[in-house]
């Protein structure tokens, strides 16, 4: 698996597949680049696809240290960088998205378009938007992480699925979610908690495509709504078989919207019938 050394003696972990327009998929709190598999191996014919393993995940280097968006964006731009990658469609599942959205704020010459999929400009109830998880839970959240990484992680990406015949692909995303060190996933929460991206949201410009899964437990669809309010030249697409996971659960759905995104297309306001279990 190639690396790139972000700064001295610390490498980020990715992979590099196709030829075309480059698309840049970043996975989610205690993921990696493997989540990607099935755009990979849809999209790798037509486009250059490149997956990163976030610092502290996958088979990226995990230095002791505090693992906040700060971070994660510049080590993001020094592999976009590093790669000369330019008009990029940068892809941010859940975590992954808010760091996009983070990104095409701090460094919007280099992304051509965002796709956000799970994710918002925040996670967590706030007295002036009635919805996400509530305080109570997130702290209790952040106790869970520290306390008992092995169950937490399990018990998140059960919540994961909207769709029952995927047990195996949940144990495999609870694979990948081990491999992340308690101090990242504990230091990292705290950062997706801490980072409120609505007060940045209209100053980006660049075409951001919001999709979200009809029955997201994890990241609530109403921040999805409100991204979509917020940016200036945004479009909408809810999956009606899909959890947290869309890009799984309504995989060709999903990889034809985006596909739509990166060729200049509206995607639809709607995809996938509820009574689809095809994978």
């Amino acid at each position: 698996m190639p690396v790139y050394q972000v700064e001295p003696g610390v490498n980020i972990a990715y992979e590099d597949r196709g030829s075309g327009k480059p698309i840049v998929f970043l996975h989610g709190w205690a993921g990696s680049g493997d989540v990607w598999d099935y755009q990979v191996l849809d999209l790798a014919g037509s486009y250059r696809c490149i997956t990163v393993d976030l610092r502290g995940h996958g088979a990226s280097d995990k230095p002791w240290g505090d693992y906040d968006y700060e971070l994660f964006v510049r080590d993001l731009d020094a592999l976009i960088l590093g790669l000369d990658l330019r008009d990029v469609t940068l892809v941010g599942w859940s975590m992954g998205g808010h760091i996009g959205l983070k990104y095409a704020h701090m460094h919007p010459e280099r992304v051509g378009r965002l796709v956000i999929t799970g994710s918002g400009p925040r996670f967590w109830q706030a007295p002036d938007a009635p919805f996400g998880t509530p305080p109570e839970q997130v702290e209790g959240l952040i106790d869970a992480i520290r306390l008992a990484r092995t169950e937490t992680v399990a018990g998140l990406y059960a919540n994961n699925f909207h769709r029952a015949d995927l047990k195996a692909t949940e144990d495999l995303f609870i694979q990948i979610g081990l491999k992340v060190p308690a101090f990242v996933g504990v230091s990292s929460f705290q950062s997706l908690i801490d980072v409120d991206m609505r007060a940045h949201l209209p100053a980006i410009e660049v075409p951001v495509a919001v999709f979200s899964g009809r029955h997201d437990l994890i990241w609530d669809p109403r921040w999805s709504e409100e991204a979509h309010r917020l940016l200036p030249n945004a479009s909408l697409t809810y999956f009606e078989n899909s959890g947290h996971v869309a890009f799984i659960e309504n995989r060709a759905e999903w990889n034809a919207a985006l596909v739509d995104v990166i060729e200049g297309r509206m995607p639809a306001v709607s995809l996938g019938a509820s009574q689809d279990t095809a994978a």
